[in-house]
């Protein structure tokens, strides 16, 4: 019985091949073609238009990546000499702020001062070399004529000038 059980749990006919119960007849689907239509249909096809627009289309996009990475090394370019110019404005900045104050150290009035009273042997302002001078008159300004010896061109303009006014 233990035999029997085993043997049962497995269906041995899926594994085995189906009968076909009516022989059926096979239909021939196959188109037979020319000879000279399949040596055309086994030609490569030259599709120009496609050829040429695909020529277009990658001559277009080497010229627009050709102009994006030569926009981008003159960008580079442009930066670098702005940096380097930005670099030397500040040296020349710094310098040149040395170089005021080392001039506003030799003029200052302190140093004015010694050197006049040093080397030119002057000295400050006293009261005793103060003089006042008063004018009694207000200032006038007198016009002076000049040379008579006009020549006769001068002469007629002044007339007509002295006509119309």
């Amino acid at each position: 019985m233990a035999t029997r059980t085993r043997g049962e749990a497995y269906d041995f006919e899926l594994f085995e091949p189906k009968r076909k119960s009516e022989p059926q007849q096979q239909t021939n689907n196959i188109i037979r073609l020319p000879q000279e239509e399949l040596e055309r249909n086994r030609r490569p096809k030259h599709r120009s238009l496609k050829v040429l627009s695909m020529s277009v289309f990658l001559t277009v996009m080497l010229g627009i990546v050709g102009t994006f990475v030569y926009g981008q090394v003159r960008l580079s370019e442009l930066t670098n000499e702005i940096n380097l110019s930005t670099t030397e404005l500040a040296e020349q900045e710094s310098l040149y702020t040395q170089l005021k104050m080392k001039s506003q150290s030799k003029l200052s009035l302190e140093t004015v001062e010694e050197y006049a009273e040093t080397q030119l042997g002057m000295r400050k302002l006293e009261q005793s070399q103060v003089e006042y001078i008063s004018l009694s008159q207000g200032d006038k300004g007198q016009v002076l004529e000049g040379d008579s010896s006009e020549n006769w061109l001068t002469s007629i303009w002044n007339f007509i000038e002295q006509l119309l006014s």
